[in-house]
This record gives structure tokens, C-alpha cells and sequence, in this order.
């Protein structure tokens, strides 16, 4: 099992945590795309490049519609450039990348074009691009002055959850990413799908990447989920899932049913918002992946901190780490919280990775 954490895209932070995660043994720095509550992803990308030595750097994840497909290679080619064989493109259609903004997430059929493009470039530096009524020959020049590198290759991770994204990752993609994942079944139902659009594609999958945002808490001794510590590591994560609930990128009758009142109790809270239901968007994602909102910390509770993350002793964790990687799930990737990173990141590298 490998170990990836989320890297908050603000200059400063993306100097020194990439480096803290590589000390202590994590595997993978995954950079977010959301220009509307963070900073500049390649931008970051570029500072942790120059800050660290082994850690492999991977956009999570890149957003369709937000460049246009060869900016996303040149791009990524770039990073490459300057830590050759470290970087990975993850590229999904685009959840607090596109809703805060109050758009729906990408059309499959332009992602699919999108996903094909990327994929052709990343693989042979050209491709047919359609755009603007045009059908296109493209061509990086230049290739032997290195001002980009796509050399390696460079992975590229198709992220989703549904079916047909899933499929598509099999029929394009080097590894996946998807979120939430906690349980076996849920890993099996995942590869099922990525494999079904292999077969369509006529791709053998020898072995693939498969990587599961979510969160990881190890409680200490005599300590519940209503601890401050808990919640406090937790919350940002938790409330992440509720945002994505309340914006309808998923259905709460998907959960299990003694999670779904906490869950209805947080879409009541969003529906009274104060904001006109048509800008409601603006509000629902504060603090997203990143901290709590004070009028927020009353639905971080133990039931939705269990619904959402991989938490309990340090035995029950690893038990539980280990049967996600038999069943095929291959990396967790994290979400810490903005202030309380360290801390976060130095206990699961003590507790969990190296026990694993």
C-alpha cells in the first residue's frame, strides 16, 4: 500500500509540506485544481518539484474544461522537466472545480474526447484535436530543446466514481483515482468497472494503479470520535463528503441507513442558508478540504466521521488497510487539515506507514 496526502496549493505551504511528507515516508503529493478556493495547481506543483527529490507529484486532479487538453500536457510536461520520472497527471471532470462556479460537472462525450487527447499526446506528443469546428493535426516542436519533457512516460489517472468515468479509465487511463473507497466490496465493484472498459478497449491489465481519496484517523488510547483531536483531523474531510452531498454530486440513499439522518440534517442546514438558492454554491463549499466553519462543527459527529473515513485503533486501521490492498485498492490518499497538517501527517507515517 502506498501513501499519498493532499498538498494545499499556496506557495508557501507548497514548499514545505511536500518535503515534510517525503520525510516521513509518504509516496505521493496530490495537487489540487480548484481555482476558485485555492491557489494555482501547476504553479505549486513547480515549487514542490524544486523542494523535494523522491516523492512523486500528481495533480489531484487536473480539471477538464479548465485548459484546454495540449495546456494540460504542456503543462504537466513542464513539471517533468524539472523532476523527470516524479509526476503523474490525475484528470477527473471536475467536482469544487467547476461547482463553485455553479456548473455541473463536464458532459461525459467531452470528456471523453478530452481523456483521448490527453491520452494521445502524453503518448506520442501528437494528436487529432477537434475544436471550434476543426479537426487538427497537433505537434509539440521543440521536443529535443527540453522545453517540456514527455519522456518516461508520464502516467495519467482517470478520477471518477461512476461507471462510465470508471470504464474510461480502463480504456485510457494508467491508474485510477476515486474517493470514499472503505470497504473491499467497493474496491472490487471499482476495478470491475475500470476493467470492463479495458476489455472494450482490448487492453490486457496486467496490474493498475488504483487510489482512493479519504481520510485515515488513528485513535490513541481511551479515545472515542467525540474527542477534540478526532474531530478536529477529521472535520475538513467529513464536511468535504457533506458539501458534495448538498451540491448533488451524490445521493445520500447511497449511504448506509444509519448515516443518512446526519446527512439529512446537513441538507436541511444548506437549504435555510441565508444565500439565494440560485448562488447557493457560493457558500455550500467554504472551507472545503481545508477547515471547518464554526456554524459547521455541529455535524461533524462520531456517524459521520465513521461514514467517511478509515478511523479507529491503530490495529483496526492497518486491518483494515491491509484488506483494501488485497482486494486491490493500491493507495490511500489523504486529506489533512490546512492547520493541524503536520501533526496529521507525522501520526499516520508513525502509526500506520511505518507498519505497514
Amino acid at each position: 500500500m502506498e501513501f499519498g496526502t493532499l498538498i494545499f496549493t499556496k506557495p508557501e505551504r507548497a514548499i514545505t509540506d511536500p518535503t515534510l511528507a517525503e520525510k516521513l515516508g509518504f509516496t505521493h503529493a496530490w495537487i489540487p485544481d480548484s481555482h476558485m478556493i485555492w491557489g494555482d495547481v501547476w504553479a505549486c506543483m513547480a515549487l514542490a518539484a524544486v523542494n523535494t527529490t523522491k516523492i512523486k507529484l500528481a495533480t489531484g486532479v487536473a480539471i477538464a474544461s479548465n485548459r484546454i487538453p495540449p495546456v494540460t500536457v504542456e503543462a504537466i510536461g513542464t513539471i517533468n522537466q524539472i523532476a523527470p520520472g516524479r509526476v503523474i497527471l490525475g484528470y477527473g471532470t471536475g467536482h469544487t472545480g467547476r461547482r463553485v462556479m455553479g456548473l455541473p460537472p463536464v458532459k461525459f462525450a467531452n470528456f471523453r474526447e478530452e481523456v483521448r487527447v490527453i491520452h494521445d499526446l502524453l503518448q506520442t506528443g501528437e494528436a487529432i484535436y477537434n475544436t471550434e469546428g476543426l479537426s487538427r493535426k497537433i505537434r509539440y516542436l521543440h521536443r529535443d530543446v527540453r522545453f517540456i519533457n514527455l519522456d518516461g512516460p508520464i502516467p495519467f489517472y482517470v478520477a471518477g466514481n461512476g461507471p462510465k468515468v470508471l470504464q474510461l479509465a480502463g480504456e485510457f487511463g494508467d491508474g485510477a483515482v476515486t474517493t470514499g473507497v472503505v470497504t473491499p466490496e467497493r474496491v472490487q465493484t471499482v476495478l470491475g468497472h475500470i476493467k470492463a472498459g479495458a476489455a472494450r478497449a482490448k487492453r490486457k491489465l496486467t496490474s493498475f494503479p488504483l487510489v482512493s481519496l479519504t481520510h485515515i484517523c488513528v485513535l490513541r488510547r481511551g479515545e472515542d470520535l467525540d474527542s477534540p483531536r478526532v474531530r478536529a483531523m477529521a472535520g475538513p474531510w467529513v464536511m468535504a463528503n457533506l458539501h458534495a452531498f448538498a451540491a448533488g454530486y451524490a445521493r445520500v440513499e447511497s449511504l448506509p441507513k444509519e448515516v443518512q439522518p446526519a446527512f439529512r440534517l446537513y441538507q436541511a442546514y444548506v437549504s435555510a442558508m441565508k444565500t439565494p438558492p440560485e448562488e447557493r454554491y457560493l457558500e455550500v463549499h467554504l472551507g472545503h478540504c481545508t477547515y471547518v466553519e464554526p456554524a459547521e462543527w455541529r455535524f461533524v459527529t462520531p456517524e459521520t466521521i465513521r461514514a467517511c473515513t478509515i478511523v479507529g485503533t491503530r490495529e483496526e486501521v492497518i486491518e483494515q488497510l491491509k484488506a483494501l490492498e488485497s482486494a486491490g485498492l493500491t493507495q490511500v490518499f489523504i486529506n489533512p487539515p490546512m492547520e493541524g497538517f503536520a501533526d496529521c501527517v507525522e501520526e499516520i507515517s508513525r502509526e500506520v506507514i511505518e507498519r505497514m
